[in-house]
């Protein structure tokens, strides 16, 4: 686990310069609610991937601090590592996965989805060195892939990839920040890589794209926001607040696009190019109100059996929608 924290009201960059647009952060976020601020601890599972530019955003233009909320940010090395964190009571919020929430079920692991995040993996793209002899997915069969960790996102895709073209190859846990070093260096053959990081390496020809995971699999509950049925249960009003703020930050950044863009740029250290790709191809096909369907939630159950996840806990055990659609006024 990275032990970087980050308290409400500072940036995870430390440097991210976001022009207020005073009517679009307000956004019908109204006035404070009558209960006192309380503290939820949100579990962001990279840096470099959109839910911490959310949360950044949501804390920088003062959107936690307006819902009644003192969040907490820290930022994890993968997805695995933040939905561990919450299975052990070190956080209460992460962007959590279907087959995290069905598998962790099963185990004893009492949590849920309670709003979407997004309906297909944007961005997320199995990229290879330009000068690699691989072509097709069929020409990775044997080769080392780099994922970020077990139980991940990137993992996730390397067991649909397995099933779904019929070939083995042994993914290589990195952690996010690995990624792209060690496909450079040729330590890996090729990687699942997440946006910005795919566009950025796309844009310097560093990589070329074999598998765009976005249009290969079909639209499903692909990223949601996730807590544990203690908090769905007991701190409800709590929870409610976050999301509220989180889903503003959203609406802020579709709002003013050039300053979401430098905002992006910023806190990835990215081109602004590369941030006007991910804005244009990530953040405005975000949901705006975590609104999603059973059957959403369903597809994603069969693609994670698809990637070989056996004993899945049912939709109706993992998902929640008590908390949206998510509403912005106070």
């Amino acid at each position: 686990m990275n032990d970087t924290h980050f308290d409400q009201g500072r940036t995870l960059s430390r440097r991210a310069a976001f022009g207020l647009a005073a009517g679009a952060a307000g956004l019908a976020l109204g006035a404070r609610p009558a209960f006192a601020a309380e503290k939820i601890r949100i579990a962001l599972a990279t840096k470099t991937w959109w839910p911490s530019v959310i949360a950044e955003v949501a804390a920088k233009e003062g959107l936690f601090t307006r819902a009644g909320v003192d969040a907490e940010l820290t930022v994890y090395r993968s997805g695995g590592e933040a939905f561990e964190a919450l299975a052990a009571g070190a956080t209460d919020m992460i962007t959590g996965l279907v087959p995290q929430m069905a598998t962790g079920r099963r185990r004893g692991v009492n949590t849920k989805i309670v709003a979407l995040a997004a309906d297909a993996n944007t961005g997320w793209k199995l990229l290879v060195r330009t000068n690699s002899p691989i072509r097709s997915m069929a020409d990775v069969a044997g080769k080392k892939v780099g994922i970020t960790a077990a139980g991940s996102l990137s993992d996730f895709m390397a067991l649909w990839s397995r099933t779904n073209y019929k070939i083995d190859f042994t993914s290589v846990p990195l952690g996010g920040g690995g990624l792209v070093p060690n496909l450079l260096s040729g330590n890996v053959d090729a990687a699942i890589v997440y946006s910005p990081l795919s566009f950025q390496m796309l844009q310097r020809g560093q990589a070329r794209e074999i598998e765009d995971f976005a249009k290969t699999i079909p639209p499903h509950l692909a990223v949601g926001w996730a807590t544990t049925d203690a908090i769905i249960d007991g701190r409800k009003d709590l929870l409610r607040a976050s999301l509220r703020a989180l889903y503003g930050a959203v609406a802020h950044m579709r709002s003013n696009r050039d300053a979401a863009i430098a905002t992006i740029a910023e806190v990835n250290g990215i081109p602004a190019a590369v941030a006007a790709q991910e804005y244009e191809e990530t953040f405005l096909k975000l949901s705006t109100d975590g609104r999603f369907t059973l059957d959403q939630t369903r597809v994603a159950l069969d693609l994670a059996r698809i990637g070989g996840f056996q004993n899945l806990a049912s939709a109706e055990e993992i998902v929640t929608m008590e908390f949206t659609p998510v509403s912005l006024a106070a």
